[in-house]
């Protein structure tokens, strides 16, 4: 049974619990992540029993599942993250990078220290999530998914970090191609996960040419390509699946 891990699914509403689920009826074995303390702070926040009931709902389509919390801020998180799914799930053989810090600020009101969090959570986590994956990883087929961004104005420590997401991803598809690694990164756009209101809605909607705002089903269904079998040939890439939004 092929295992994924997914990060940030402390939401329900989310785009890791929609590829969580995903994945979960193709019959993938699941790990997930979630931070509480961040996700409270979303819009919508998420409740407490999130993870757990999102965890149960996994499992009734016949797989393992097991989530455990982690402050992927620190760099000691990712290793202690690794070690506590070993005796639980098989080695997992993708990973989707669904976790942020957004916290939208304007370049005159970005602390230091808010640069220092959104480059922590946003780009150093996936660059040891990363490595991570490349040295437990068993034999010579592995998938890396991560999520990244256009975001700028008025949102620039999220922006810039995501930005150097990207080039985390592209330099890993190109060093790791040789291990059968293949590494990607999906750009979703704007995606209804709760915090689009009538108004937004229409001001997206009219900038996005196939007449909607992205679903979080959007980007499961690419994360289920990119992992299969059929997205073998699939590396180094920034895919916009956004609609055609601009």
């Amino acid at each position: 049974m092929p295992t994924c891990l997914i990060t940030g699914a402390g939401r329900r509403a989310g785009i890791a619990a929609a590829i969580a689920i995903g994945l979960a009826d193709a019959g993938w074995d699941i790990g997930l992540t979630c931070w509480p303390p961040y996700d409270r702070l979303m819009d919508p926040s998420s409740g407490a029993d999130e993870p757990a009931a999102l965890l149960t709902e996994i499992r009734a389509r016949g797989v393992k599942a097991e989530v455990h919390e982690a402050d992927l801020s620190e760099p000691a998180a990712v290793v202690a993250l690794l070690d506590s799914f070993v005796m639980k799930l098989e080695p997992f053989s993708a990973v989707v990078a669904a976790h942020c810090r957004d916290v939208g600020l304007p370049l005159m009101q970005t602390s230091a220290e808010e640069f220092d969090r959104h480059f922590a959570v946003n780009a150093r986590s996936v660059a040891l999530l990363l490595k991570q994956f490349a040295q437990r990883l068993p034999g010579n087929d592995g998938r890396f998914v991560a999520f990244t961004s256009d975001a700028l104005q008025d949102n620039v420590p999220y922006g810039v970090s995501k930005g150097a997401l990207d080039r985390i991803v592209l330099a890993a598809a190109r060093e790791l191609g040789v291990r059968g690694i293949r590494v990607n990164c999906i750009n979703p756009g704007p995606t209804d996960t709760g915090w689009i209101k009538d108004e937004t809605r229409n001001v997206l909607i009219a900038r996005t040419p196939l007449g909607r705002v992205g679903q979080t089903s959007d980007s499961a269904a690419l994360v289920r390509y990119l992992l299969s079998a059929d997205g073998g040939w699939i590396t180094g890439q920034i895919l916009h699946s956004d609609g055609g939004f601009r």
